[in-house]
């Protein structure tokens, strides 16, 4: 869809401009942390940021202190079929498909059962229904459809939309936190 295409550069380009990273990636952690749906979460399905994405490897890190089983998905092929596979530290992790650090399947095993599970979503951006501007492969849409758990993007307070282009596979997510503020979207 060229619309999305077209909105990925231009997102891309303005999530770069955001200043002050690091305090708003700080912030939007901390939200992230005081999120009822992760805080009673037992499971938490993180994402490994890409270089110019919001860096969560605190709330990993936060994660396990606390007690909570970690994983992380691996891209099974170019078709946007993945996987979980539970991590017990960052160390787990080796660069895999798209230059994303993933689990190493050799060592960590697989997610079976979501029961009590939350997914932390990677987008460029969001809109206040919920609906994610990702990347185009469309990874965490097939993944989110076949599962009932809550899901949680997370997202600069500048990369909020009223309204993206959605196509009919899109899958909203259940809240969407930014630095200071959680949006219930569904």
């Amino acid at each position: 869809m060229q619309i999305k295409k077209e909105l990925r550069i231009k997102l891309k380009q303005k999530r770069k401009n955001i200043s002050d990273k690091a305090l708003q990636e700080k912030m939007i952690c901390d939200n992230l942390l005081s999120c009822s749906a992760y805080i009673d979460a037992k499971v938490v399905l993180f994402y490994a940021a890409l270089y110019d994405e919001i860096n969560i490897d605190k709330c990993i890190e936060n994660a396990f202190l606390n007690g909570k089983r970690v994983a992380l998905p691996v891209c099974l092929d170019s078709d946007g079929n993945m996987k979980f596979y539970y991590i017990n530290s960052l160390d787990d992790l080796s660069v895999g498909h798209f230059g994303v650090r993933e689990p190493d399947i050799n060592k960590c095993n697989e997610v079976l059962d979501f029961t009590d599970s939350v997914c932390i979503v990677p987008a460029i951006a969001y809109d206040k229904n919920g609906y994610r501007l990702g990347y185009g492969k469309g990874y965490y849409d097939r993944f989110l459809q076949n599962y009932a758990f809550a899901s949680i993007g997370l997202c600069y307070n500048e990369l909020i939309t009223d309204n993206l282009p959605i196509g009919e596979y899109d899958v909203p997510v259940s809240y969407i936190i930014t630095q200071d503020r959680t949006i219930l979207s569904k």
